[in-house]
């Protein structure tokens, strides 16, 4: 379990971490969701014992305070740009092992564990950004930490690379491991999180499962869909008597919103009627969307 007691961090005059309580227990995965600036970031370096701060963070039941060698060593921390020298990828990641005392036969394992393996003998430089977000990953792996820790883990990554990423991060939640990563994306959370920490200007406003979070703030999942046009009028008229949102056609389809986070409920609503469906897209909520939600739940 890792446990943030009223942790404040201050720079001057700012607080950029403002009172912050939650605790992860063993085996959940945990958002810290917000802006830029929210004080994600700081708060991570506040667990890894990089900065100084008043109040209390305990990692496994070690006080980072008194033992911040050890409650560090129980953390496997993924930043959000991670730097290589420019050597061979199994260099790189034997080169970590022997920092961190580890026997250097796991270099081709946790290589082979996030799809590197065949990529050994090339150098960092000619990866791909997911390559060496995958490189980094595997670094973070090579102690078979009891934690998990990621700074943004996608934001420099396409669509693909993205979704191939999130989906490792997936595999290791579900083998038990304990999981907190920062995130500005509501799908991340909603795809990764047991209980989404919703930060804004240092302070945790919110602390909820991602449903429940889209439930309070009246967050909902617009999608464009598009349909025959001979199927238009009974597409609208299937879709409003699901209780889903029709905003009226847009080009050969419709734009619908969904609350809460089944963002599939239109989709299953038309082929249940046998209506084709030519293609679809999703627009989820802009962070901007989730504080609005958040100023008018009263926080």
């Amino acid at each position: 379990m890792i446990e943030i007691k009223n942790v404040t961090k201050s720079f001057g005059k700012l607080k950029a971490v403002d009172s912050a309580s939650f605790r992860v227990e063993k085996g959940q995965a945990v958002s810290l969701l917000g802006t830029n600036g929210a004080g994600k970031s700081t708060l991570i370096k506040c667990i890894l014992g990089l900065l100084d701060y008043t109040g209390d963070i305990t990692v496994g039941g070690l006080r980072v305070k008194d033992h911040p060698k050890e409650a560090k060593s129980l953390i496997g921390y993924l930043p959000q740009e991670p730097l290589f020298y420019d050597m061979r990828t199994l260099d790189i990641v034997r080169f970590f092992a022997r920092l961190r005392k580890v026997d250097e036969g796991r270099s081709i394992s946790v290589l082979d564990k996030v799809g590197l393996a065949e990529h050994s003998s090339k150098y960092a430089s000619e990866l791909s950004g997911g390559m060496r977000q995958r490189l980094s990953f595997a670094i973070a792996l090579l102690s078979e930490p009891t934690f998990l820790i990621l700074d943004e883990p996608t934001s420099n990554l396409d669509a693909h690379a993205r979704a191939e990423f999130l989906g490792l991060i997936k595999d290791y939640k579900e083998n038990g491991k304990t999981v907190i990563f920062s995130s500005h994306r509501l799908d991340e959370v909603d795809y990764l999180a047991d209980r989404a920490v919703l930060m804004k200007d240092g302070r945790v406003v919110m602390d909820e499962e991602p449903h429940a979070l889209r439930q309070k703030l009246g967050l909902g999942t617009k999608m464009n869909i598009a349909v025959p046009d001979e199927y238009a009028a009974l597409a609208a008229s299937a879709l409003a008597g699901a209780g889903i949102i029709v905003h009226g056609r847009n080009g050969r389809g419709f734009l619908v919103e969904v609350k809460g986070g089944d963002s599939l409920h239109p989709l299953r609503e038309l082929m249940s009627r046998d209506i084709p469906v030519l293609g679809f897209s999703v627009e989820e909520p802009t962070m901007e969307n989730i504080l609005e939600g958040a100023g008018r739940d009263g926080n």
